[in-house]
């Protein structure tokens, strides 16, 4: 490894295509290249050249230069140890190699195939039984895996698989189901709860989980408060009681008629005290939980989940689930995610490979992702997006039809709001495009084009690249900034931004996460809104969770979100879709709120 280590490194400082083409080079050059003595470039010069991986003709006499000719690509050797590695059940040295090659200007076709024939759904003879395996790519990973500071809708799905709650919430029946509690009481007032918890439960690491632990996962989210994504969850909390080993009381400071929805919410997920308390550091990256996966790896390129046999509910029929982290120029090549058995697909309609010319054993659900895409305006920081009239104006030029039509795959609507159910079907368009009107209104404001930062996830963001397009038609200079996904969910960082432009993933349960979305501390629209808005809103909530009725409720924030359109403090932009492609052989296919397949869920039938 470490041979081919310098390999790589040496065939890095020559240009992309001479294989074959002798390179004029002393061993001096070489040395410098290389960072080691002339004596040790000999030596590793012979042991490439035993390898067949280079040839080496020493210049003879003054003047006559040495020549060095590689004999195989970077590409061919990484392709080939990879394949080695893999073989040999070494998925970290095999995908250590492929980031490396990710990083090449050429992929093999072959290589390609390889690779992506190697995830997908595997069912291994162990012991007269099978363990079935499902692998499968991503190319962004994991920030955290500790409820706390769940904000992303990959973590939260994976959080969901090792973690539970006390109660779940139904969204097909709108019924509260007891859990991790399998009882519960609640006082007339609406101020007294108590849980009667299950008795035999586990945490991954043996120990039985017992009222006590609840009382640690919620005094710790009291305790993080701010620093915690989902800290205002627990805002309601004005004391708690553990009356037992299996029975907690909670007091109310006010009535919360959502309060039982909170507690199904992945952040209020009961956390091990012991654990979690002596190893607080890692607990986001190795987390244990009582969920129907434990974790068994989490490194820099692998995580692995593997089936609890001690499950207190029904255990999966997964045995084991592996996502590795490819490179983000690979997405270019492969499937979103997993190819072979189940593709999800947010960006291109494709089928995996192996799926042509087999359409009768291919299904695809073709659905719209619950939430939409927004532009958020920071308030907080001096700049022309202070003014409602620059706002106005960015909105005045987007035309959502038109960005659909030019850009294509599932951008499905335009957006007026969060969920596509709530935009008026057949209804004029919730905007308007008029480009004379957002000129006039900025010259009226007296913009005079100094350029702003809009922050985004992704190099590859087609939608923000067009709303800069349309901005600079009118003068408005725009620079986009790429932060990674642990940086944008600091308080820190968002505020450097004047705009920002991602799409929010919602969930069923409408009322708690429009809530959620105006009041988690680092919400981008609620981090962009003054302080005066924040104070505003922060009331309105107050008052609409003492309200019982769910309809109301909706209304109430439906005429929030109303104002705050009025001012233009964020913009909704477009709803998307999403394709899931599945071969005939897995069954239990469903995909979740966060647009992922419930891993406990799914089973296969075995090849004939």
């Amino acid at each position: 490894m470490q041979l081919l280590t310098h390999f790589l490194e040496l065939r890095a400082s020559f240009e992309h295509g001479v294989e074959h083409e002798p390179q004029p080079i002393t061993l001096d050059e070489l040395a410098d290249r290389l960072y080691c003595t002339t004596r040790n470039v000999k030596i590793l010069l012979k042991k490439m050249m035993e390898q067949g991986w280079v040839s080496w003709k020493p210049g003879r006499g003054r003047g006559n230069v040495s020549e060095l000719t590689f004999l195989v690509s970077s590409e061919d050797m990484i392709s080939k140890q990879a394949m080695e590695l893999a073989g040999r059940g070494d998925y970290k040295g095999t995908i250590e190699l492929i980031h490396q090659l990710g990083k090449g200007e050429g992929l093999q076709d072959s290589f390609i195939d390889w690779l992506f024939s190697f995830f997908g759904y595997r069912a291994v003879e162990l012991e007269e039984r099978y363990k079935d395996t499902l692998r499968f790519p991503v190319y962004k990973w994991l920030v955290t895996l500790d409820p706390a500071h769940s904000f992303y809708a990959f973590d939260c799905h994976l959080i969901n698989q090792i973690f539970d709650t006390l109660i779940v919430y139904n969204p097909q029946t709108t019924i509260f189901e007891p859990h991790l509690a399998h009882y519960w009481e609640v006082s007339e007032d609406g101020l007294h709860y108590t849980f009667y918890l299950r008795k035999g439960v586990l945490f991954h690491h043996g120990r039985e989980m017992t009222a006590y632990d609840v009382l640690y996962t919620f005094s710790r989210l009291m305790e993080l408060g701010l620093s915690a994504t989902q800290g205002w969850m627990v805002e309601s909390i004005e004391n708690m009681t553990v009356l037992n080993r299996s029975a907690i009381a909670i007091e109310l400071k006010q009535p919360n008629v959502l309060f039982l929805q909170q507690l199904a919410h992945p952040s209020m997920a009961i956390l091990p005290e012991d654990i979690c308390q002596e190893n607080e550091g890692i607990f986001g990256r190795m987390p244990i939980g009582t969920g129907p996966f434990r974790l068994e790896r989490n490194d820099d390129y692998i995580c692995k989940l593997r089936a609890f046999d001690s499950y207190f509910g029904v255990r999966p029929h997964l045995d084991q689930v592996e996502i590795w982290l490819l490179p983000q120029d690979m997405s270019e090549v492969g499937p979103t995610w997993d190819m072979v058995q189940v593709l999800c697909d947010h960006t291109n309609s494709r089928k995996p490979v192996g799926a042509v010319g087999k359409d009768t054993e291919w299904h695809q659900i073709e659905q719209s992702i619950l939430g939409c895409s927004l532009l958020t305006f920071n308030q907080n920081k001096k700049g022309p997006q202070q003014d409602t009239r620059f706002r106005k104006a960015i909105d005045l030029i987007m035309d959502r039809d038109r960005m659909i039509e030019e850009l294509g795959g599932f951008r499905e609507a335009p957006a007026s709001s969060f969920l596509p159910t709530l935009d008026r079907k057949g209804a004029a368009p919730g905007y308007r495009t008029d480009f004379v009107e957002a000129k006039r209104l900025l010259d009226e404001m007296g913009y005079d084009g100094e350029p702003l930062h809009m922050y985004i996830y992704s190099n590859n963001n087609e939608d923000a690249l067009w709303i800069c397009e349309q901005c600079f038609k009118i003068g408005i200079r725009i620079e986009l900034t790429t932060r990674s996904k642990s940086d944008m969910m600091g308080l820190d960082t968002i505020q450097e931004a004047d705009l920002i432009f991602y799409h929010i993933c919602m969930e069923s349960d409408y009322d708690l996460h429009i809530i959620q979305t105006l009041k988690q501390n680092n919400s981008y629209v609620r981090a962009h809104l003054n302080s005066d808005q924040m104070a505003w809103v922060d009331a309105e909530i107050d008052q609409i969770l003492q309200n019982a009725s769910q309809e109301a409720r909706i209304c109430k924030l439906n005429e929030l979100i109303e104002v705050l359109q009025e001012e233009k403090s964020f913009l909704f932009v477009l709803h998307r879709s999403q394709q899931t492609t599945y071969h005939d052989s897995i069954k239990g296919v469903s995909i979740n709120d966060l647009g992922w397949v419930d891993f406990r869920k799914i089973w296969f039938t075995p090849s004939v």
